[in-house]
C-alpha cells in the first residue's frame, strides 16, 4: 500500500469523501477537458449538408513551416513498389471547429503529386495521437482536403455520392473554411476517413485485411506497394497473397477461385462506376487511390471502396496517358477502364463483359440522374463562391467542363454499349515494383560548396567499383562534390508561392561518364542536415537516387522520362568528415545496392 493511500485511510470518514471528491474534480475539470468536453459533436453535424465548417488549427509556425515544406512517402518508394508505411510527420496542434476547441491533436500533411501543396496542403487531424480523447462520435480523425485537382470542388461530394447511392461504401463529404495561424486557405472538401469507425459503420465488423493503394496493386511481386492499414493486416496477408497468385497466372483467371476472394458483383458495380465517373486515378484505370477490406461478413471476401476523387468528371484517361504503351487515347474506350489487374483480367473472362454491360445499363438507369447531379453543382457552387480563396478563381471554369462531361456522358456510354463488347487492352499494367540490378563500392574525398554545381565531374577524388546488370562498369572523368539540393522546380519539390522555402538539405553527388557508351551517371545521396556529420561506423540515413542520361538526347517529356526511369540507391553511408560550411571536407565511404522500378508507368515488363 502506497504512503498516499496509508494517509487518506487514516483520515476520518467525511474528510476522506471531501478529499477523494476534491481529487476526482481536480483530475475532471481541467482546461483541456473543458475544452474536449465543449467540443462533442456526432459526425452527422460535421457532415451536414448545407453548411459551410468553420475549422481554426494552431501550431508552432516552425511547425507548419516544416510540414507545408514535406514531400512525402517518397517518389522512389511510390513508383518502386516499396514500402508505404513512411509517413509525413505528425506535429502537436489545436483545431477550434465551429468554434469549439480541441487541444493536443496530431496534424500531418496527406496527398501525392497532383495534390502536394507547399502554400495550401491537405491536411490530417488525429484527435488521439497525442493524448486519449474522443471528442467527434464516430470519427477518429478528419481529412481535409484542398481541392488542387478539383476546381469546380464539386468532384468529390459528386463521386461518393453516386458510389452510396449504388450501394458501394464511400466517405461522407461536406466544406469547411479553413484557416491555419490566422492566415485563411481557402473552401476544402472536408472527407470522412476510411479507418475503423467507416468500417464498422459500412460493414458491421472491421476485422480483415484492410489495405489501400496507392500506385499499387495485387501483384506478387508488387505486394508491399499496398499499405497495410490495420495490425491484422500487418500481421496477415495471406488473402491478399492468394489473390495476387490467382491473377498473376499467365493461363487466364480461374473466375472459380477469384470469387472466393472478391465479392465480383460488388467489384464489377464499383468498376462500371469508376467508368461512368471519368474517374481515370482510380484503381481500374491506374491503380490508385482505393481501399480494399476483407469483409468478414461475407467470407472474408474483398470489397472495393473509392478514394481520393479529386480527378473524377475527367474525360479521356488522364495526364499520364501520353506515357503509357499500348492504346493511345484515341483508341481508348470511354465506358470501361482496363488497366488494374482485377479489371483487366475479369473482362478477358468469359461472362464477365456481358455482366459489366449490364451493370452499367442498370446504373444509367437507377443511379446517373443529370438533373440531380446540376442540382448538387449548383448548390455547392452557392454554398462557397463567396468564401473562395484567391488560388480558387478558376472554380467557374472547373464548374463549367464539369457540366459538360456530365450532359454528354450518357451518350458517350450508351454509343458504345451498343456495339458491345469493346476492345481494351491484352494485359494489365504491371504495377511497380523493385529488383536488385547492381551494387556500387566506393571511397571519395571531397569538399563542401554552399552554391549548387550540376557538372561535378572530376572534382574531388573517388575511387569506385561498380556493377550493373552482371557487368563491370566502368566511369570516366568521375567526380563528386558535397552541395545543396536542387532548389524546388516544377517537377522537383514543390514550390511554396511567395512564402519563403526550407533550407535545401545537404547532398553528396557523385557523377561520371560509362566508357561502354558514354552516357552519363549521376548519383546523388540526399541527408537530412542534423546528419551530415561524422558518424564514425555508423551509417548514416540517407535517400539515395541513380539517373543515366545520354548527353545526346533530348528528353521532350518534360522530364517525365527522365523521372520515372530513375534508379534507387539504398545501403551503408559512412561519413569520416562532414561539414555545411564553404569548402568543409567531405570524405568517407559507401557501399551501396542498385535497384531498378518495373513496371508501373514507365515499363510493362
Amino acid at each position: 500500500m502506497s504512503t498516499i493511500s496509508r494517509i487518506i485511510i487514516q483520515r476520518p470518514p467525511l474528510a476522506t469523501h471531501i478529499l477523494g471528491l476534491a481529487l476526482v474534480m481536480a483530475a475532471i475539470w481541467t482546461p483541456s477537458y473543458l475544452a474536449v468536453r465543449a467540443a462533442t459533436f456526432t459526425a452527422e453535424e460535421l457532415f451536414r449538408k448545407n453548411h459551410l465548417l468553420d475549422v481554426q488549427i494552431k501550431l508552432a509556425p516552425a511547425d507548419w513551416l516544416k510540414l507545408c515544406g514535406q514531400g512525402g512517402r517518397g517518389f522512389a518508394n511510390l513508383f518502386g513498389g516499396g514500402p508505404r508505411e513512411e509517413r509525413f510527420s505528425q506535429f502537436e496542434a489545436e483545431v477550434t471547429i465551429e468554434g469549439k476547441r480541441i487541444p493536443n491533436v496530431g496534424i500531418r500533411k496527406k496527398g501525392f503529386i497532383g495534390s502536394l501543396d507547399e502554400t495550401c496542403p491537405s491536411l490530417k487531424i488525429k484527435f488521439d495521437e497525442y493524448v486519449d480523447q474522443s471528442p467527434i462520435d464516430g470519427l477518429d480523425r478528419i481529412t481535409l482536403n484542398n481541392n488542387k485537382q478539383d476546381q469546380s470542388l464539386a468532384s468529390q461530394y459528386l463521386t461518393y455520392m453516386i458510389f452510396n447511392k449504388a450501394g458501394i461504401p464511400a466517405p461522407r463529404v461536406s466544406f469547411a473554411k479553413v484557416t491555419v495561424n490566422g492566415e485563411y486557405l481557402g473552401v476544402y472538401s472536408h472527407v470522412e476517413s476510411v479507418r475503423t469507425p467507416f468500417l464498422k459503420h459500412h460493414y458491421g465488423n472491421a476485422k480483415g485485411e484492410f489495405y489501400e493503394g496507392t500506385i499499387a496493386d495485387f501483384y506478387p511481386r508488387a505486394l508491399s506497394g499496398l499499405e497495410k492499414k490495420n495490425k491484422q493486416t500487418r500481421k496477415d496477408q495471406s488473402q491478399a497473397i492468394r489473390l495476387a497468385e490467382i491473377l498473376a497466372d499467365k493461363q487466364g483467371l480461374d473466375l472459380e477461385a477469384a470469387e472466393k476472394l472478391v465479392n465480383i458483383e460488388q467489384f464489377i458495380r464499383f468498376w462500371a462506376i469508376e467508368s461512368l465517373l471519368g474517374f481515370w486515378d482510380g484503381y481500374t484505370n491506374n491503380q490508385n487511390n482505393f481501399f480494399a477490406f476483407a469483409n468478414p461478413q461475407d467470407q472474408k471476401r474483398f470489397y472495393f471502396m473509392p478514394w481520393g476523387a479529386d480527378g473524377a468528371f475527367t474525360p479521356g484517361r488522364g495526364p499520364m496517358e501520353r506515357f503509357r504503351r499500348g492504346n493511345g487515347e484515341s483508341q481508348a474506350p470511354k465506358s470501361i477502364y482496363g488497366q488494374s489487374m482485377l479489371a483487366n483480367r475479369l473482362y478477358h473472362t468469359e461472362g464477365i463483359p456481358d455482366r459489366y454491360k449490364t451493370t452499367m445499363q442498370d446504373l444509367l438507369k437507377t443511379v446517373w440522374n443529370e438533373e440531380e447531379i446540376i442540382q448538387e453543382v449548383e448548390r455547392i457552387d452557392k454554398l462557397t463562391r463567396d468564401h473562395l480563396h484567391p488560388r480558387q478563381d478558376r472554380a467557374e471554369e472547373g464548374i463549367d467542363r464539369l457540366m459538360a462531361f456530365v450532359e454528354n456522358r450518357r451518350v458517350d456510354i450508351e454509343s458504345e454499349l451498343k456495339t458491345w463488347p469493346v476492345a481494351i487492352q491484352d494485359k494489365p499494367r504491371i504495377p511497380a515494383y523493385t529488383v536488385e540490378i547492381g551494387n556500387i563500392k566506393a571511397r571519395f574525398d571531397t569538399i563542401y560548396k554552399t552554391e549548387r554545381n550540376n557538372k561535378v565531374s572530376t572534382l574531388g577524388v573517388v575511387d569506385i567499383q561498380m556493377q550493373m546488370d552482371g557487368e563491370n562498369v566502368t566511369l570516366s572523368q568521375i567526380g563528386a562534390l558535397g552541395q545543396p539540393e536542387e532548389p524546388p522546380g516544377r517537377y522537383g519539390r514543390f514550390r511554396r508561392g511567395n512564402r519563403e522555402a526550407p533550407d535545401p538539405k545537404p547532398t553528396i553527388t557523385f557523377q561520371g561518364v560509362r566508357e561502354s557508351d558514354g552516357h552519363e551517371i549521376t548519383m546523388i545521396l540526399t541527408i537530412e542536415a542534423k546528419n551530415f556529420e561524422p558518424g564514425g561506423e555508423q551509417s548514416v540515413d540517407f535517400q539515395g537516387n541513380l539517373l543515366i542520361t545520354d548527353p545526346n538526347e533530348e528528353d521532350e517529356s518534360f522530364g517525365f522520362r527522365r523521372f520515372f526511369d530513375r534508379k534507387t540507391l539504398k545501403g551503408n553511408l559512412l561519413l569520416e568528415k562532414a561539414g555545411l560550411t564553404e569548402n568543409d571536407s567531405i570524405s568517407g565511404e559507401m557501399e551501396l545496392l542498385i535497384l531498378e522500378t518495373r513496371g508501373g508507368f514507365g515499363r510493362r515488363r
